[in-house]
């Protein structure tokens, strides 16, 4: 471990369309918004970790020629929002069932916890994960 990099302080998506994406992740996922200006926003994750959708130049077109994933969640490529339990993992893929959004890999439980994956309007895979604490015996 090095002494330098203490931590993620952000990360970041370029989008196809910024409104649908913003909407996306604070209606339906239900982020917080930090900060909203015209070619990009940032929303709290958690207590401490930032997301920045950054709005593709060329929008929708150009996205889809250049950026969008072409596995569509078929790939491992993704990334992961905590979860505090194995059966908030399977409501929360009753919810995202409810709004519409595409269920690529169905919730199960796994020998750590449980996970679920899904995608964003843009095409990225997303994991809801909760990991069992690990236990001293």
């Amino acid at each position: 471990m090095n002494d330098f990099i203490k931590g993620i302080c952000h990360f970041g998506l370029s989008v196809s369309d910024l409104a649908e994406s913003v909407q996306f992740y604070t209606e339906v996922l239900g982020l917080e918004m930090s900060d909203h200006r015209e070619m990009d926003a940032f929303l709290h994750i958690g207590t401490s970790d930032v997301l920045a959708l950054i709005q593709y130049p060329g929008g929708v077109e150009r996205f889809d020629a250049e950026m969008r994933p072409k596995n569509w969640g078929k790939a491992f490529t993704h990334f992961g929002l905590t979860a505090e339990s194995v059966k908030a993992v399977f409501e929360f893929q009753d919810y995202l069932r409810s709004r519409g959004v595409k269920i690529v890999k169905e919730a199960y439980e796994r020998w750590d916890g449980a996970s679920l994956y899904f995608l964003d309007p843009n095409g990225y895979t997303m994991e809801f994960i909760y990991f069992e604490p690990l236990r001293d015996e």
